[in-house]
Order: structure tokens, then sequence, then C-alpha cells
């Protein structure tokens, strides 16, 4: 069974925008990892148009920057800019919780939802023939969680923030998938944070989203964590 999918998308910038990010999601892709036009329109034997469109794309998601020197190329980032991105992603989904709890949008269909994606981390593990389908899988499940939540909130703008921080945070983490975790133990974490949805409680689930995005913060950037900062 494949676990990493077919380029099957509606244009053709789309199918590489998909190819791209799922190499970052397999960590495959790295910071400051050159993206060559040319070979990409040889892969995919399209003109390079549509990979040029999908460039532009990747770069307004700030995944992928542009210089004259080394052309497209993976975004990188100082550890400066790693902890704000970090810091921004979790005052954006903070809100989120916030919105989702304050007017109950949580249903006991949702809670199923999410736990399916959160076991599914441990599960689906099986089935993965390679590394690059282990970290893949824990990768869309990871995103597919947290997107689950983002778009059940409406709030489409910060969706879409919040997808593009993902995938910068994701690129500097490939450095070292360790950093990433284990299926048993995302899937542990993804499930707290189920249990505490549950409750409404909204301190409490500020508390238990905010650890999760700490322990990240912890294996990524062990030496700058202490300079993290949740409340700016």
């Amino acid at each position: 069974m494949e676990i990493i999918p077919k380029y099957e998308k509606k244009s053709l910038s789309d199918m590489v925008v998909t190819y791209i990010k799922n190499r970052i999601l397999s960590g495959t892709l790295k910071s400051g990892d050159r993206l060559i036009e040319s070979e990409i329109s040889t892969k995919f034997n399209i003109s390079r148009a549509p990979v040029r469109e999908a460039m532009r794309i990747l770069n307004e998601q700030g995944i992928i920057s542009f210089s004259p020197r080394k052309g497209n190329h993976v975004v990188e980032l100082t550890s400066n800019e790693i902890l704000e991105v970090f810091e921004i992603r979790a005052s954006l989904e903070t809100q989120i919780l916030r919105k989702i709890l304050r007017n109950q949008m949580l249903v006991e269909e949702d809670f199923q939802n999410l736990t399916d994606i959160a076991l599914e981390m441990k599960n689906g593990e099986s089935r993965c023939a390679t590394n690059e389908e282990k970290v893949y899988l824990i990768n869309t499940l990871d995103i597919s969680f947290h997107n689950y939540l983002w778009q059940l909130s409406g709030s489409i703008k910060r969706a879409q923030i919040l997808e593009g921080l993902f995938y910068q945070l994701l690129v500097v983490m490939n450095e070292d998938v360790t950093s990433l975790g284990i299926p048993e133990s995302k899937t542990e974490e993804h499930l707290e944070i189920i249990e505490v949805l549950k409750t409404n409680n909204l301190p409490a689930v500020v508390k238990s989203f905010h650890q999760h995005i700490q322990n990240y913060v912890k294996e990524t950037l062990p030496e700058e964590e202490k300079n993290f900062c949740l409340d700016c």
C-alpha cells in the first residue's frame, strides 16, 4: 500500500505545489534545498510556466524563497525567526480554539473524527514500508488534526496563514526528523488535547495546546527555548 499519494490535482501548478509539499511532509526537502524548475518540469513532462506559478504560490506562503544567486530554494530561518513563527502559530491557533469553545462548535462527531486522526498516527505505522512513508504519515495526520479545528472554526484567513506556518516549521524540523516525535507519543499528545477539548474549559484547553507547541520548540530549539514567548 502506497502511503504517499500520486499527484492528481485540478491544475498543473496545483500538482507541482502538492509535489513540493509532499516532499516536505516526507522529510525529503529541508531548509535551503534548491528547487530547479527545469528538473521539475522534466519530471512531470510539463512546461516551465506552471512550475513558475507553483513557485509563486509557495513563495506567497513563505515556504520557498527566491534569490538571484540561489534561485528558488526552501526557506531558511534563523533561530529568532523560527521562534517568531512558533509564537505566531500559537497566537493564531489559540484564537481559533477560543472561538470554537466560546461558540460550542464541537459535537460528538467532531471528537470522534479527531480521535480517528490521532489514533491513525500510531496504527498507520504498520502500513509504512519506509522511514520516508512514516514521516509523511505522521506529518500529514498532524496537519490534518489541526486543520480540522482551523476549518471548523470558519477562520478562513487564519487557516491559510497557519498552513503556511506549519510548512515553514516543518522544513526546519526536517533537519532532524527525530524532533517530529514518535507515532505513539504524538498519538497520546493529540488524544490529551481531545480530552481537554471535551471539558469545554478554555483555560485548560489553551494550557494543553501551549504545552503541545512548547514540546515542538523544545525539540527544535533546545538552546533557545527559554526565549519562547507564548503570550507575545
